[in-house]
């Protein structure tokens, strides 16, 4: 699956500044993270971020350690409803030392929760994305936590899901800082950005770090787009080809009907020649009876002769209905 391949290769990006790390991690959190526990609840406080994807877990555990020098558990459990799959729960203990942390990556808000929890941040923590670097991060955070891309083999489409406008907006902007056109649609749970065509996705892709994904899509693109050439050149010659055959079936009739009139032999001898290679070779273009001709022409001469004789067909017909007076000397001339 091109999806589940693509957050493989992300999950698997090397960060190169503490930065980075910070933005990309702020992205899962904001998208994963809800406040558990506390005095409602009826036990801690704590801070929960859950996923189905276990490689995503673990690079939760690796940034918060690096990050914050924070330990967290992970609890894994079967997912709602019978479907196939696990849910991992990364969970921090709501402390002094996992405040700051979330603090520091602006995913909350400073005014305490209910129960004495904390509040999420509704909007993008633009404080901690001054740097292009980090935007990118927060990018690739987004995508990892609540994204998800077609298989280009089928359509080119992008998409991340968040709960609040403010930040599909500001992921929105994001996107267009890199020149990529996203858009944003209201769902039933959420808001949805997304982006499409191949352009834009093989962009966003590149923005994110998943140049292998990158290469993957490129190489549909371009089999596709030489598939698309290739049909497009089989359906002109085959209506090229059709053109031809239906034009040498009508002229063979034309001409039969004027040899039946006037006889073969009232023809000059290029014209005989090519109302002959017409008559046995019906299927056959211009230019290759032309080619078949002793001395060969030019396509150019074999339409001229042929453009005589479909004439001299016409005359001859309207001889016949009394419509014009020919001499005796009609069918002769030059070929």
């Amino acid at each position: 699956m091109f999806s589940a391949t693509t957050k493989d290769e992300l999950a698997r990006f090397t960060a190169r500044s503490r930065c980075c790390m910070r933005a990309e991690l702020a992205a899962i959190a904001r998208m994963t993270g809800r406040f558990a526990g506390g005095r409602r609840a009826g036990g801690d406080a704590r801070f929960e971020m859950a996923t189905e994807n276990a490689a995503l877990a673990r690079r939760i555990v690796s940034l918060m350690r690096d990050l914050f020098d924070l330990r967290p558990f992970v609890k894994t459990t079967r997912r709602k409803g019978g479907a196939p799959g696990h849910l991992y729960v990364v969970s921090l203990p709501w402390d002094e030392k996992a405040r700051a942390g979330l603090d520091e990556m602006g995913v909350v808000l400073k005014r305490p929760g209910r129960g004495g929890s904390g509040a999420m941040r509704p909007g993008v923590p633009w404080g901690a994305l001054s740097r292009q670097c980090c935007r990118r991060a927060y990018l690739r955070g987004a995508f990892l936590a609540r994204g998800y891309v077609q298989n280009p083999e089928k359509a080119y489409h992008m998409e991340i899901v968040t709960d609040a406008e403010p930040h599909a907006r500001g992921i929105v902007r994001i996107a267009g800082s890199f020149g990529v056109a996203a858009r944003m649609s209201k769902r039933r749970r959420g808001f949805m950005v997304y982006v499409k065509g191949g352009d834009d996705v093989a962009q966003l892709l590149r923005v994110t770090g998943a140049h292998a994904s990158v290469i993957a899509l490129e190489s549909v693109r371009v089999m596709r787009g030489v598939r698309g050439e290739v049909n497009r050149v089989v359906n002109c010659d085959t209506a090229n080809v059709a053109k031809a055959v239906d034009a040498g079936l009508a002229q063979v009739e034309t001409i039969r009907e004027l040899v039946a009139r006037a006889g073969m032999d009232s023809l000059p001898p290029g014209l005989q020649e090519i109302a002959r290679l017409r008559l046995e070779h019906p299927e056959a273009s211009l230019k290759e009876l032309g080619e078949m001709a002793i001395p060969p022409i030019t396509k150019s001469a074999a339409n001229h002769r042929m453009r005589r004789l479909l004439d001299l067909a016409r005359r001859a017909e309207a001889q016949d209905r009394g419509d014009l007076d020919l001499g005796a000397n009609t069918l002769s001339g030059s070929p």
